[in-house]
Formats: structure tokens, sequence, C-alpha cells
């Protein structure tokens, strides 16, 4: 636009407005499904680009539950099944931890349904626990145990607010000034299931010292003598942007009232996939303007972003526990329409004991249950590698029993039936390229032969074919 070049804001070529224009076209007239807002100011059937976006504004506007199933459709990949998907075609669990704050009791069940699951945990970089390798038909049992713990769910799998970090602040930490922990958990139920143009992660720190990093954060509160300072639009990742100082030394009751408007004026004017950083550099005027907007009320709406605010906590509710509670919603969760088995190729699980290492004669090989799967364990000296068992030449589950050797410095199994042979490294039969068979991630451990219950590794990458 600078350099003369003709550009356009239309969101896509169904609709001839920016996200901007819709949200204000969906607020002001009220519109609360998708084909009526394509019917009176759009064109065609929509596409993976304006369905989210409209999605997401009718979520910020109404907060209707995003499965319904006028909604539903419009979902993106992670809220279709409120997950997060994984690569395996798993997925992840994030249950919410105000303030990073969690009882002793919760951190047991959070490992007693990963272990009754199979699931692997892992803490993130947000005082969260996240569980990895739910099979879809499987999320409704999950949650069903943690809501019945207390949880509820983190957005983790929306363009929503994620977390709000936190350090210990003034109750344990002896540089503390301020309850930081107190504030952040505050702040989380309050803006918690709030959705927007892009995610949105807040931290609090108790002083100026910045355990919980508040000023790489979409919101950043950090703690003085006096109150609070307010940080906005600062982000990490590809692009880390550090945030600006909005306001400070301000009480709670105004950090908050700065907080609404903030995120309001943001959710109204940002565009699609804009995180705040970028909708501030944007922003004509900058931090400048938006300091004016938000804590001096130029624009005379600072009342109405809070009202719009105040309805959005008055009507939140935990989109996991009104799904279990809706029986439409929760036939979604399979993997079949016909049937309640679960997709044997997205089995995922700990690594498999099969045997101790001893327990194999060297160079020879083991059939073993993995996963449901019959997979051929063979010992190359101390070396263990792992295939499927099935011979797609003969039709028999027998390669365990085949001869080991290499051919060209490769290591490859002989089939017992027709002695085509197949790389222990990739599965690809020598005598022809165009058949593989899967291979398995295997490991000695403490004299014990573990073996990965996952699909086959992938061999080519998916997306160059190297």
């Amino acid at each position: 636009k600078k350099q003369g070049v003709a550009v356009t804001n239309h969101l896509c070529e169904h609709f001839a407005h920016s996200r901007q224009e819709l949200f204000h076209l969906v607020k002001v007239n009220g519109i609360r499904r998708f084909d009526e807002l394509v019917a009176r100011h759009g064109k065609g059937k929509g596409c993976d680009i304006c369905k989210p976006a409209v999605a997401s504004i009718l979520a910020s506007c109404w907060h209707e539950m995003i499965l319904k199933p006028r909604h539903a459709p419009l979902q993106d990949t992670n809220d279709h099944f409120l997950a997060n998907l994984q690569k395996d075609g798993t997925y992840s669990i994030v249950p919410r931890v105000p303030g990073g704050e969690i009882t002793p009791d919760k951190l047991i069940v959070l490992g007693e349904v990963a272990k009754r699951y199979g699931l692997y945990t892992k803490i993130t970089g947000a005082q969260r626990i996240d569980l990895f390798g739910a099979r879809v038909e499987q999320l409704p049992l999950i949650w069903q145990e943690l809501i019945n713990a207390g949880f509820e769910s983190g957005h983790a799998y929306g363009k929503a607010l994620r977390t709000v970090k936190s350090c210990v602040g003034s109750t344990w930490c002896r540089y503390g000034v301020q309850d930081s922990v107190t504030m952040a958990i505050n702040i989380e139920n309050r803006y918690r299931g709030l959705r927007a143009p892009h995610k949105i992660k807040m931290a609090v720190s108790g002083c100026t010292r910045e355990c919980a990093e508040a000023q790489g954060k979409d919101v950043g509160v950090i703690a003085t003598e006096k109150g609070w300072n307010l940080y906005v639009c600062g982000n990490g990742g590809m692009k880390p942007r550090h945030a600006d100082l909005l306001a400070t030394e301000l009480d709670n009751a105004k950090l908050i009232q700065y907080i609404d408007r903030f995120l309001m004026f943001y959710i109204r004017t940002g565009d699609r996939l804009q995180r705040t950083s970028v909708w501030l550099e944007n922003l004509e005027g900058g931090i400048d303007y938006l300091r004016q907007v938000v804590c001096e009320d130029s624009l005379g709406i600072g009342a109405e972003l809070e009202a719009d605010m105040q309805r959005h906590v008055e009507s939140y509710e935990c989109e996991w526990k009104k799904a279990l509670e809706t029986p439409e919603i929760l036939k979604r969760f399979r993997h079949f329409v016909n049937s309640d088995a679960p997709d044997r190729n997205v089995i995922f699980g700990h690594d498999v004991a099969i045997c101790r290492l001893d327990d194999i004669v060297p160079n020879t090989g083991v059939c073993a249950l993995v996963g449901g799967e019959q997979v051929a364990v063979f010992r190359v000296g101390d070396e263990i590698h792992a295939v499927g068992n099935h011979d797609p030449f003969s039709g028999a589950n027998v390669l365990s029993r085949g001869i080991v050797g290499d051919l060209k410095g490769e290591l490859v199994v002989a089939s017992p039936v027709y002695k085509q042979h197949f790389s222990l490294a990739s599965g690809r039969c020598v005598e022809d390229a165009s058949v593989q068979i899967p291979i398995y991630a295997a490991c000695v451990q403490d004299g014990v032969v573990m073996v990965e219950p996952r699909r086959e590794i992938a061999t080519t990458c998916c997306y160059c074919g190297i």
C-alpha cells in the first residue's frame, strides 16, 4: 500500500469485508449464524478462512457453545474436538490451572488419569500439565474424570485466553511486594474462555525481578510498592516483542477496568489471526493512541467495552462440561460413524517391555505383541531392531523367523517363505523398492528390550519427499 500497490482487506472471496467490519456487522445487526451473515453480507458457501474467523466473532459476541449444530461446521482443527490435534492423529489435553496454582490432590488425579489411559505427560512453559496421546473417543472419558476432580477446560485448543502465569509473589518470596498468585488467579478466572482474533497469554509478577516474564505477554502485570504496572502487546515466538507500558501504579479495580477495555477493543478491531503485538504495530497512533482509548476513554466507549466484558464473565461455562452434558455433542467423539471401535493407526502409549535382552539369541528374532500388532524384534549384537512381522509377499506373519544378515552393508532380514529381503533400518524390500514393511522405535533399557507401540515411523518427509 505504501508503495502504491492496490491492496484489499477483504477476508476472503466470500466476504468483501475485513474482520473488523464483519465484527461490527454481527454485533450491530444481532447476527447469530454464519448462513445469515453470508446471505446478508457475503456469497457462496464459505471456506476454511472465513468460517473459523466468523466462528470466533460469533463466540466473542454471543458466547454460545461452539459445538452447537449451527456453529460446529465452522470450527477449525482443534476446536473441532475441543483438543489439540497431534501429528499422529491423537489429541493432547490441557486442563486449566489458574495462575499455575494446583493442589497435591489434583496433581495426583492428573497422574492417575495419565497412567490409566497411557498418556505422555509434559509440564508446559505456561505452568500447566499437558497430557498427550488421547484418541478421539477417549476424550469424553478423560474429561469426565478431570471435571469430577474439579478441573475445567484450559482452552489450549482455541484462539482464546490460554493462561495467566505467575510467580509466588509476596506470599512466599522475600522480594515480593504484592500477592501475584491471587491476582493471576482472579484475572484467569475472569477472562477464561474469552475468544479473540488470536491466542492471548498473560502473566503477573510480584516484583520488578519479573520471574513470570510479564513483559513478554499480551497482557503483563508487574507489582510495585504502590500497586500494579500494566504492560500490553508483548509476545515470544518467532518474532518476539517486548510489551509496552500502558499504565502505572494501578489499584486492583483500575487494573481490571483497563484490562477489560484493552481486551474488548482488541477483539473488536483486530484482524484475523492477528496477535496483539502486530495489532498494536498496525494501530495508527500506536501505544499513545491505545492509552488514550483505554485509560482516558477518548472514544467514549469505555463503559460499552466494560459491559461487553461483563456479559462474557456472566455467560462463561466450561466447554467440556457443557459437551459432557449434551448427548448430541458427545456423538461426534468417535472415529467411525458406524462403529465405536478405535482407529488402530493412532495407538499411542509408553514403550512396552518385551523381554530381557538375554532372552533373544544374538542375530535372531522373536515375535512380540505391541499395541495389538505383531512386531518382529531382532537382536544384532547388543542392538535391537523392530519391524512388522507380516510378510507382504506370502501374507504370513513370519518375518521374525527369518535369517538376519547384511547386503551391501545394510542390515536385512530374509523372509523364510519366498526369501525377499527387508531392510531393518527403513523397512524397504531390497528386491522391490515399492514394497515396505512398518518399522518401530526400539531400544534397551536396563537390560530390557523396549518397543514403542506407535504407527510406523515415516521414512520420507510428507512435504518434500526426502
